[in-house]
């Protein structure tokens, strides 16, 4: 078996998968503003603006903007940290609950469809491929 032919295939298996709906609406769920609402999403008490830019390995300087439009969108808030007064925590507000939650509903139905189309055996092989892949290129990061 070949694996530079295979991780070649595999690299074109994932250019295609931009130009499907489907996997488009996934990509954006895990970029940008909707990836910081998707993490803050599970922080309710509010994160640091540092802790998004490690989290969501995007410079500070691109979440102060992204940060700055999610607020004029409504999306999010911005307060002092009452334990430290030198820092501010970002947290969602009802909007941006709203926004997050809309838009993974209608991503988890779009791929539940997909993997309805594959069957139980090929989805469940298919998330288990997808799990063991994981593992190993995080071992190697």
């Amino acid at each position: 078996m070949e694996y530079r032919e295979l991780a070649a295939e595999l690299l074109r298996l994932r250019s295609e998968q931009f130009k499907s709906g489907v996997w488009r609406q996934t990509m954006r769920l895990t970029q940008g503003e909707l990836l910081a609402l998707y993490y803050l999403q599970g922080h309710d008490g509010g994160t640091h603006p540092q802790e998004l830019s490690y989290e969501l390995s995007v410079s500070t300087a691109r979440i102060a903007a992204m940060l700055r439009d999610m607020e004029e969108k409504g999306w999010i808030q911005r307060r002092d940290d009452v334990s430290d007064n030198r820092h501010i925590l970002v947290t969602l507000t009802d909007a941006g609950r709203a926004k997050i939650s809309r838009r993974r509903e209608q991503t988890l139905d779009a791929l539940a469809g997909a993997l309805r189309a594959l069957g139980p055996e090929d989805a469940a092989e298919l998330i288990r491929l997808l799990n063991r892949m994981n593992e190993i290129c995080n071992d190697r990061t």
